[in-house]
């Protein structure tokens, strides 16, 4: 049987992220907006799953609007601090204006065309302001291919086992991640992930298409400039004015 994403892989995904030090990730988000923001009164998570990023920014910023596409994810985050709203990223639709807007853990990378991109990136014009800055991190083609193959693996957590099959698919530059899950009642559910894996020079053009700019470019987690040949790439995205 086949599901949406992150149905049932919801009651897993804490547990295949267990070796990701959010904690880390979270203070470097908060150095980009301390060094860009003017102001941060407004905060809100894209595509932000289980809310563990929004939950160590959350002693820094007492009001983050938390978003995913996934209502199982959502409701499984258990910080009742967090504003949780359940909508397509290509489709935003809130008229409020944020302060900052960021995306993490390559969730860019989930909207399949250029088309889709674009609508993303109107949709962030749309509730920005002129001073808004906008953080997100892409997965670059070199991580497909350097570290794709670590993906592949199988386990257990709180009786559901599991298999994952990582794939990359250089012609149509297209990253799968297969999941087989078997659940206690032994029923098996398949889940299939897609990730569009973008020339880097791409997100600069439709950025620039949509009213936006970068204003800085970074190799993630530093503050070094990234370049076709990072791993992933953070933008710093802000208006035009």
């Amino acid at each position: 049987m086949e599901s949406k994403q992150y149905s049932v892989l919801s009651d897993l995904y804490a547990y295949l992220m267990r070796k990701i030090d959010y904690e880390d990730w979270a203070e470097y988000l908060f150095a980009i907006f301390r060094k860009y923001a003017v102001k941060d009164d407004k905060i809100m998570e894209i595509g932000g799953g289980l809310g563990t990023i929004a939950s160590h920014l959350n002693k820094y910023f007492p009001k983050i609007y938390l978003s995913d596409l996934s209502i199982e994810m959502l409701r499984k985050c258990n910080n009742d601090r967090l504003i949780k709203l359940c909508f397509d990223m290509r489709a935003i639709p809130i008229k409020k204006k944020f302060d900052i807007i960021y995306s993490t853990f390559d969730t860019i990378n989930y909207l399949m065309s250029e088309e889709d991109l674009g609508k993303f990136f109107n949709g962030i014009y749309a509730i920005s302001n002129k001073d808004t800055i906008v953080t997100l991190d892409a997965s670059l083609e070199r991580n497909s291919i350097k570290y794709g193959r670590f993906l592949n693996r199988k386990g257990k957590f709180n009786d559901i086992s599991f298999e994952q099959k990582s794939r990359y698919d250089k012609n149509e530059r297209i990253h799968y991640n297969s999941f087989e899950i078997l659940l206690p009642d032994g029923k098996v559910i398949n889940e299939i992930h897609a990730q569009k894996i973008y020339e880097f020079d791409k997100y600069f053009d439709i950025i620039d298409k949509c009213g936006l700019y970068v204003v800085d470019c970074f190799d993630a987690f530093s503050f070094e400039k990234a370049t076709d040949q990072s791993i992933r790439a953070q933008f710093v995205i802000k208006k035009k004015r």
